[in-house]
């Protein structure tokens, strides 16, 4: 027993011991990125802006250092979509910068983003600064981007795909099945494809026809941007496509798609020629990152236009993968605090969001309703604002979005599991009910609901259908029965949204930034970012933590860790979802 002790005694001054020393040394790294990490160097002269996206771009970074930069050493915190568009207009007028060079193989992006990035580097073109891109292998994704370049080479022995969209859908009922899970649903329209997943071994003829008329308007859209850009015809273009023939370099140089088929040190020189330096090692190259934090000295304006990020799942509380979520309390703390600041005189709502919790939506867009009677309120719409996304953003002063863009699907649903079988019948768990009245268990997991249930559940998803067709034809300004029409959960890509009055104009983040200082009568203002990150030691060890759970789910799960993530974020969702099926993957 005394050894006993001792070696308990032993492990808990172990403990205690790496427990201080693993304080000390991520307090050791905090204080490096507080000493560090808003120091910049000035720009130096015959420099190039280096667009190397290496990680996945969303719409605001998070403000923390990431597990991936500590690990390699690197305390340069992640750059988000505003900081690209922000650095590449500012390259604009830049002396220091002489061009910009596009130097990726893929983007891990989705088409509104890419497009954003895109039209600002057309914009930095009218500069009359060149715009060089580089490629070892050419995705669809990056030709898009590097297709307004002035040049496009490609390495002699990579491959370049343009073949057409594609849009994928796992289907979980046969396994469900097998598992003896029972999933009962309960929904208002016939588009709302989120659940089909769960009820159907394959797509409905509705949910076919909605992506189909998706993929056929971006790839449209896709096809007359590279038309305009790289003066090929759109059935050539489609002929391309078709039968493949872009796959070889020399191939692609001679249907125009490129310009030189080279290898990397072959562009280097030519910007060492653009810049006037000695040789490849003398290029200046500045990446976004570095770039945002050149970025110089401007007086504070007494007038500001506030950018709220709402990017992520809508949720009651956080789903604790440590990725983009808007919950109720941040959001609904953050609206008030813009509505309540006299010096913001209008804002922007960025809305990335697939949708969520029916109610939280209906919360938020209680927020955004009270704010817009206040101060002009823009939305601009990134690659979704669907569902639950569309719901907060329908009662803006002013809509703009991307063409590609998914946005719409008004309609909402209830899901519930039934896993009696799976206990019983695989587990052998069986379980007893004892209740004073006949609806003491519902809801219950181990049955099936009663007709009397299923009416109740079906009432309710109704009464909050009808209410989000209400909260869009006040907000849009359309008759209900135009917005039911329209509605019924049908996802539309951006083309549609327009003609469907879902939405105002195109554009972007940029362009919602100039709209709503034009509504607001403001010329010259400063731009204040919402909701305010999290800060000091406490909130970069919650980062992490989460962080490190979710590499754990992506080692474990790969190519499947998206749709588990969002399969339990979806079972153990309460209440009604106003959500749009965010499995599918559109490339």
């Amino acid at each position: 027993m005394k050894d006993f002790f001792k070696s308990v005694l032993a492990s808990l001054v172990a403990l205690i011991l790496y427990s201080f020393v693993f304080f000390i040394l991520f307090a050791g790294i905090a204080g490096m990125v507080a000493a560090f990490g808003d120091k910049s160097a000035p720009v130096k002269p015959n420099s190039v802006l280096h667009l190397n996206f290496k990680s996945e771009i969303t719409d605001r970074a998070n403000g923390n250092i990431s597990m991936t930069s500590l690990m390699s050493g690197n305390l340069q915190q992640g750059v988000g979509l505003n900081d690209i568009l922000e650095c590449i207009s500012r390259a604009k007028t830049d002396d220091n910068i002489k061009g910009i060079f596009i130097d990726n193989s893929d983007i891990n992006a989705n088409l509104a983003t890419i497009a954003e990035i895109r039209s600002a580097v057309a914009d930095f073109k009218q500069s009359g600064k060149p715009v060089y891109a580089y490629a070892d292998n050419l995705s669809q994704g990056i030709y898009y981007l590097a297709s307004v370049a002035d040049k496009i080479e490609l390495n002699p022995t990579g491959e370049m795909l343009l073949k057409g969209l594609q849009a994928q859908v796992m289907f979980y009922k046969g396994a469900l099945d097998k598992l003896g899970v029972e999933v009962q649903v309960f929904r208002h329209g016939k588009f709302k494809s989120a659940v089909e997943p769960y009820i159907l071994s394959g797509m409905s003829a509705e949910n076919r026809l909605q992506y189909q008329a998706m993929l056929d308007g971006m790839w449209r859209v896709y096809l007359q941007n590279i038309a305009e850009s790289r003066g090929i015809d759109i059935a050539q273009l489609n002929n391309i496509a078709d039968n493949g023939l872009s796959h070889d370099p020399q191939a692609a140089k001679q249907l125009g798609l490129i310009d030189e088929v080279a290898y990397r040190d072959d562009v280097l020189n030519e910007l060492v020629q653009l810049t006037g330096v000695e040789n490849i090692d003398k290029l200046n190259f500045i990446s976004v990152g570095k770039y945002a934090k050149a970025k110089p000295f401007a007086m504070s304006s007494d007038n500001k236009i506030a950018v709220v990020y709402a990017s992520g799942e809508i949720n009651q509380q956080s789903s604790g993968y440590g990725e983009q979520e808007i919950t109720e309390k941040v959001y609904v703390e953050a609206l008030r605090d813009v509505r309540a600041d006299s010096s913001i005189k209008a804002v922007v709502l960025r809305v990335n969001s697939p949708g969520g919790s029916a109610q939280v939506s209906d919360n938020i867009w209680h927020e955004v309703e009270l704010t817009k009677q206040v101060k002009p309120v823009v939305v601009s719409m990134g690659d979704y604002a669907a569902s639950g996304g569309y719901y907060i953003s329908c009662p803006a002063s002013y809509i703009v979005a991307n063409e590609y863009t998914l946005t719409g699907s008004i309609g909402v649903f209830g899901l519930a599991l039934n896993i009696q079988k799976l206990m019983s019948n695989k587990l052998g768990i069986n379980t007893e009910v004892v209740k004073t009245n006949k609806m003491s268990d519902f809801g219950n997991a181990y049955r099936s609901f009663t007709p009397a249930e299923r009416e109740i559940m079906q009432s309710s998803v109704e009464k909050i259908y009808s209410t989000f067709v209400s909260r869009v034809s006040n907000g849009r300004n359309l008759l209900p029965e135009s917005v039911d029409s329209i509605g019924q959960g049908r996802v539309w890509c951006g083309v549609d949204a327009l003609r469907l009055h879902l939405i105002d104009a195109y554009g972007g983040l940029t362009d919602a930034i100039s709209i709503a200082a034009e509504m607001s009568g403001t010329e010259k203002y400063s731009l204040v970012d919402y909701p305010k990150h999290e800060e000091g030691f406490e909130a970069m060890m919650k980062m992490l933590t989460e962080e490190m759970a979710t590499r754990k789910i992506s080692k474990e799960l790969g190519e499947f860790a998206e749709s588990a993530k969002y399969i339990k974020n979806l079972i153990g969702s309460q209440g009604v979802q106003a959500r749009m099926e965010n499995t599918i993957e559109i490339y």
